[in-house]
């Protein structure tokens, strides 16, 4: 039984993958077995999976037509046979000391899951920037009695984290196929309830890199789509309010619900400026939809809801969201607004790279 195996989803990633590969194979711990799952790639990286598996025997290569990136994790969890489980995706790249860092740290407090930090490499707008920033930054912590409710959810992205394999077996969750996007935040939020034990290290590990067109961070600011990233994400909120209905924390993470709302809307809110009447009408009862479906009036009441924002847009206020959109557009891209992104981001790097 190898430590640690590391899942990698591929599909048409070939001119990203050998960087990644080798930073895999280079990890200072040697005791891991790598599953790199080709989901139907047509552009070589088949090929180049086959090259790495026949060079390292820790490779296992799972061929199979094009499904998903949810289905390709699950069909890389179902190969899988480490005491702990990580996920790498082909286009990024990783630190050689990082899954020995994060066993270590769930070895030492029995954690159910451990975490990390990460660094962002490559452009990306500001505000996008700053916001994924604050998410990846990581301070150290543990816990043997976490509750989200109450302590706040940890991230929803899985190449951050490494996961105890028989914690993940008990619960019984899977990657929900078929979802275009969002499929690792549905899984981390829907995981969150189960865990227990949790320990975040500092150390920024992982490198991500917004690079491809269809990564999440082009998807929902691409304005020649109908709903960019906004409709899934109204659809991962339902399935996780249901089920923490269903499990009785609901009412006591409700707060934490309503913020991932509160972002899809500020996120989708600029796209949606260039839409048809009918389809800023669409967007505003999706969501009521949703807000009488959970009770969640209050939402509606606060002077600081987002949702007076899609409101306005629905109704046709354009030039008075424009100008609302414009004055947080200049602040965020203003010098000292750059000056404090970029000092954040030294900051954090070299506190990874010190490590």
């Amino acid at each position: 039984m190898p430590l640690v195996s590391i899942i990698i989803p591929c599909y048409n990633v070939a001119p990203f993958m050998k960087k990644c590969l080798d930073t895999v194979c280079a990890q200072t711990l040697r005791d891991i077995q790598i599953i790199c799952i080709n989901d139907g790639s047509g552009d070589g990286t088949l090929d180049i999976l086959k090259e790495y598996e026949a060079a390292d025997e820790r490779f296992v290569v799972i061929d199979q037509p094009n499904a998903g990136v949810a289905a390709a994790r699950n069909a890389g969890l179902d190969a899988a046979s480490g005491e702990y489980i990580g996920f790498v995706d082909p286009d990024d790249y990783i630190s050689p000391v990082m899954f020995q860092r994060l066993y270590l740290a769930a070895e030492e407090y029995r954690a159910d899951v451990a975490c990390m930090g990460a660094t962002i490499a490559g452009d990306m707008p500001l505000s996008v920037r700053w916001s994924m920033l604050n998410g990846l930054q990581c301070p150290e912590w543990h816990c043997g009695h976490y509750d989200f409710a109450t302590m706040g959810p940890f991230s929803e992205l899985c190449w951050d984290k490494l996961y105890r394999a028989e914690f993940l077996k008990k619960t019984g969750l899977r990657f929900r196929s078929g979802m275009k996007q969002g499929s690792d935040a549905l899984f981390n939020n829907l995981l969150q309830p189960y865990v227990k034990r949790i320990v975040k290290i500092p150390d920024c590990l992982y490198i991500y890199r917004p690079t491809r067109p269809d990564s999440l961070v082009n998807v929902y600011k691409a304005p020649d789509k109908k709903g960019s990233g906004f409709y899934p994400a109204l659809e991962r909120i339902d399935l996780i309010a249901a089920a923490y209905r269903e499990q009785g924390v609901l009412e006591r993470a409700g707060i934490t619900v309503q913020n991932w709302l509160n972002g899809s809307i500020q996120l989708f809110s600029s796209n949606l400026l260039n839409q048809t009447a009918a389809e800023k009408k669409e967007a505003l009862d999706a969501v009521r939809t949703l807000l009488d479906k959970y009770e969640w009036r209050e939402f509606v009441k606060s002077p600081e809801s987002p949702f007076r924002l899609l409101r306005h847009i629905a109704k046709g206020n354009d030039f008075r969201v424009r100008c609302a959109l414009f004055g947080i557009y200049r602040v965020l891209h203003s010098r000292l607004g750059t000056k404090l992104v970029d000092l954040c981001t030294r900051i954090i790097n070299l506190r990874g790279s010190a490590r």
